[in-house]
């Protein structure tokens, strides 16, 4: 018994720690959020309207790998991009994020999760262009599922800086985004446009722009 919950342990660590471990580039990441775009939006199972809300988001930040594992204390953990509207049809180039989430309680498993993290206020935009942001305290979150058989309730919803959407594989299931801890990733952002850029700059300002977004934007047209 005391072999498997040690096994438990140090394979709940490994996954948790793999996300920031993996190293992918930032042109990766940019890619895999699309894919996770398209996925999260074409579905079969989808029962929250997540194209309505695209199409009235101030942005959005996509997070293609959100990996949660624990043993009595869990954690999350996953970083994407979040790029937001500069007009009808229109989106910016993306910027680099990180999402961490934290858990206490009697919990042994794994789960990865897809996540769209639907801007819909300018203060939740506006939130985001410091280097930190805490849901609960900065900003208020409703959360979606998506194939779990339950949306994105409009009373819940209503008046939400975010809506949040994942899918779930593993595990875990359910879960608030309450606490969750959104930083920006300026590494990640100067390797990808080969010079220091600031959220603001690059999403606001519209002073980067990269070809290797191009296909995520082109995704995000349809909004």
């Amino acid at each position: 018994m005391r072999f498997t919950i040690f096994a438990a342990l140090l394979l709940a660590t490994a996954l948790l720690a793999g996300p920031a471990r993996a190293g992918d580039s930032p042109a990766l990441t940019v890619e895999k959020a699309r894919l996770t775009l398209q996925d999260l939006t074409t579905d079969p199972n989808v029962v929250g309207p997540v194209a309505d809300y695209l199409k009235k988001a101030k942005g959005v930040l996509i997070i293609p790998e959100l990996v949660k594992a624990g043993l009595i204390v869990g954690g999350e953990y996953g970083t994407g991009v979040l790029v937001a509207r500069t007009g009808p049809g229109n989106w910016s180039d993306p910027a680099f994020y990180s999402l961490t989430a934290g858990s206490i309680g009697l919990q042994i498993g794994v789960e990865a999760k897809q996540i769209l993290l639907v801007v819909m206020t300018e203060k939740g935009l506006n939130s985001l262009m410091s280097d930190q942001l805490k849901f609960g305290a900065d900003a208020s979150v409703a959360v979606g599922t998506i194939g779990g058989g339950v949306g994105a309730s409009s009373a819940g919803s209503l008046g939400a800086d975010f809506i949040a959407f994942a899918k779930s594989k593993g595990l875990f299931g359910g879960g608030a985004l309450d606490g969750a801890v959104i930083k920006t990733q300026p590494e990640q952002n100067e390797a990808f446009y080969r010079t220091a850029a600031s959220p603001k700059q690059i999403l606001i300002e519209r002073r980067f722009t990269s070809a290797e977004a191009d296909g995520l934007r082109n995704a995000l047209s349809k909004y």
